[in-house]
C-alpha cells in the first residue's frame, strides 16, 4: 500500500505529507487546494503533489490566467517532481519557487528546462 490512513481512508502519502505540513503551519488545506484546483494547476499521482500556478517572470507572485503567464510558481511539491513537471515543460518557459533559506523567503526564478535537467541528473 501506496498510502497512510487518514479518517479511515487510504491516502497517497505525498497528500497525506502536504496535509500534515499545512496543518502543523495551521493553513486551510482545503482552500488552498480549492484555489489551486479553479485557478492553477495540482498534480497528485504515485509519485508526486504538487500546486502551482501561472505567473510572469517580472512579476512572480502575481496569479495570471493559466495559458498567460510564462513562469510556473510552485506553491508546494513533495516527492519526485521530474514527472510532474514533464507535463509543463513546453508549456512555461521559467520555474519559481519561493521558500525560506538563511532567514529569507526570497523567490527563486529559473529556466524550465535547464531546471527540468537538473531534476533528471539527480
Amino acid at each position: 500500500m501506496h498510502g497512510k490512513q487518514r479518517n479511515g481512508y487510504c491516502v497517497n502519502q505525498h497528500l497525506a505529507k502536504a496535509i500534515a505540513i499545512y496543518e502543523q503551519e495551521g493553513i486551510d488545506f482545503q482552500q488552498l487546494l480549492t484555489w489551486h484546483l479553479c485557478h492553477g494547476i495540482v498534480v497528485c499521482d504515485m509519485d508526486c503533489f504538487a500546486m502551482g500556478f501561472s505567473v510572469f517572470r517580472e512579476n512572480p507572485t502575481q496569479a495570471v490566467y493559466i495559458n498567460d503567464g510564462d513562469t510556473l510558481f510552485v506553491a508546494f511539491s513533495t516527492g519526485n517532481m521530474h514527472g510532474a513537471l514533464s507535463k509543463y515543460i513546453q508549456s512555461y518557459d521559467f520555474i519559481a519557487f519561493q521558500r525560506s533559506f538563511k532567514g529569507s523567503d526570497r523567490i527563486r526564478v529559473h529556466d524550465m528546462y535547464k531546471f527540468y535537467l537538473k531534476l533528471k541528473e539527480s
